[in-house]
């Protein structure tokens, strides 16, 4: 008797276990600190034959030494020796004659040239190049919203002073909204989400953050842009009449939700800014959250998390580079991806499994209480 007891004890156990195991501890913000190996920037140092020998190794040694801690990757290019190197594709583009020089590169593609030589000396106008590409006042703000609030919307101001107003109060408004949802939210965060402004007298000390965003050119209207977590960029950027309190509600509502099942939250890794994130922040983040993003286990659970799931974010544009994807619009406003589906397939193997233990554990019990 005792043996079909255990044995039922375990099946009821199996199945509590494998509730639990779909239950996420961990909300959108928290999980946008978890670096998960996002595609990096790239940082292409190029040199040839002619350069001084002195001047080639100071380029590769402030280089490397610079961006530790970055998400931005150092590779180093002679170019009469590694003429095959698939950073020379960008030399080409650019169409570049003189040496050393360095190119940057987003990880959508694009490029920008990194002027090195000035009236200064070699090495100091390289680190002063680096130091633009690794930090700037705006980008320090956001790094310390991000850190210490819900998230920050970065709103960049147009030409049209009436216009900017507009939109000022748009984004506060959706900031009050949020405000109040966060105190219905399962899981508590202490700050609402903050408002950074950048105006155009500003647009060239913030070349680097204006370009990770794609905005080089028509700057004469405002856009807004939504960053949480390691300074993710999450959404689309938004232009002048796009700036609604509805986009941005429908953005920022999604930072405060929990990890759960059925919903793809794949998306919001978003697009990391080009930033330093060094021990002593990551230290920072780790208290205020009360766990460690760095931690192996930390990433496996939330890697899981993010692959399971079947639905976009709700009313918001999304452009997509699959023309073949197929999606349709569901009652909840989420658009659901075909491609995958397979989750439900998934829990239902799951919840077949644990039905079927437990029904052999009621079988067993059955036939123990007849003897």
């Amino acid at each position: 008797m005792l043996n079909y007891r255990l044995v039922l004890s375990i099946c009821l156990c199996i199945c509590f276990q494998s509730q639990s195991a779909f239950t996420c501890q961990y909300n959108i913000r928290e999980t946008g600190f978890v670096d998960l190996g996002s595609e990096p920037y790239y940082f292409y140092g190029y040199f040839n034959k002619d350069t001084p020998e002195e001047i080639a190794l100071s380029f590769k040694k402030i280089s490397y030494a610079s961006f530790i801690d970055c998400n931005i990757q150092v590779e180093m290019i002679n170019i009469d020796i590694q003429k095959d190197h698939l950073g020379m594709k960008y030399l080409y583009l650019w169409q570049i004659q003189t040496f050393p020089v360095a190119i940057l590169v987003s990880p959508d593609g694009r490029s920008l040239v990194v002027h090195i030589k000035g009236n200064e000396s070699f090495e100091k106008s390289l680190k002063s190049a680096i130091n633009n590409i690794i930090f700037s006042p705006i980008r320090n703000e956001i790094i310390k919203g991000v850190i210490e609030t819900y998230g920050v919307i970065l709103l960049i101001e147009g030409k049209n002073v009436q216009e900017n107003e507009i939109y000022r109060k748009v984004v506060f408004s959706a900031i009050e909204n949020i405000k109040r949802q966060m105190k219905t939210m399962v899981k508590h965060i202490e700050y609402p989400p903050v408002l950074i402004q950048l105006k155009p007298e500003s647009f060239s000390r913030e070349k680097i953050l204006l370009w990770s965003l794609g905005l080089e050119a028509d700057l004469t209207k405002p856009y807004v842009a939504v960053f949480y977590g390691k300074a993710r960029w999450i959404g689309p950027l938004m232009k002048a009449e796009e700036i609604s309190e509805t986009n941005l509600m429908n953005i920022l509502s999604i930072i405060g939700l929990d990890c759960e099942c059925g919903l793809d939250i794949s998306w919001v890794s978003g697009t990391l800014l080009p930033v330093k994130w060094d021990q002593k922040r990551q230290a920072q983040v780790a208290k205020l959250l009360g766990f460690d993003p760095e931690n192996p286990m930390v990433k496996l659970e939330v890697d899981m998390i993010l692959k399971m799931g079947s639905s976009s974010y709700p009313s918001v544009p999304v452009l997509s580079s699959d023309p073949t994807l197929k999606s349709d619009l569901v009652d909840d406003g989420y658009v659901i991806d075909e491609k995958k589906s397979y989750l439900k397939a998934m829990l239902y193997f799951i919840l077949g499994f644990v039905t079927l233990i437990i029904f052999i554990g009621l079988i067993l019990l059955f036939k123990a209480k007849k003897r």
